[in-house]
């Protein structure tokens, strides 16, 4: 997601811009193109830009439940401050971007590239455990069925070890009883 930002930089503190976004980004490490869609508000601050975006996306994942192939939405706030490399009106550089600096760098030709920001905070706002559906059953852990398509018929109670003296007595109970 580029956006050339000249004519933002040599306006005051305080002027901002609204864009609306629907496009597939790449973050330029050999990830998949990302489809992004939202909003992206950009303020001009003393030192550079401040931008606001709030942005939608989709992840193609598994489900943690029951392994069906499903899509998760992915929602991302994102706050973030980009200083310029160079002076936008006389072209001087203001300073060396620094890989490690936490923020954002508006490049030479004063491009605002928001490609790793979406990035970033698509990995952050990613499920850990994604399920397809809230009342997701799973799949049986003695077979393998997955449960959502019906019962499988095994016996699913596993019995808490912490109680092993007393399921023991009642096993030996409920055998008594039979006899």
């Amino acid at each position: 997601m580029l956006f050339n930002v000249s004519q933002l930089l040599k306006e005051p503190s305080g002027v901002a811009r609204r864009y609306d976004v629907d496009e597939a980004t790449s973050p330029g490490d050999g990830s998949p193109r990302i489809a992004v869609r939202g909003s992206v508000a950009m303020m001009r601050t003393d030192a550079g830009i401040w931008v606001s975006a709030r942005l939608m996306s989709r992840l193609r994942c598994v489900c943690s439940r029951c392994a069906a192939d499903m899509e998760a939405p992915i929602a991302m706030r994102i706050e973030e401050e980009y200083l310029p490399s160079v002076d936008v009106r006389t072209g001087a550089r203001l300073r060396e971007p620094d890989p490690m600096d936490e923020n954002f760098c508006i490049d030479h030709a004063h491009i605002l590239d928001m490609s790793e920001a979406v990035r970033q905070y698509f990995d952050l706002n990613a499920p850990l455990k994604p399920i397809c559906a809230d009342d997701c059953k799973g799949i049986c852990l003695a077979c393998g069925a997955d449960r959502n398509e019906g019962d499988c018929g095994c016996d699913d109670f596993v019995p808490d070890p912490r109680w092993g003296a007393l399921l023991d007595v009642a096993a030996l109970s409920h055998r008594s009883s039979r006899n």
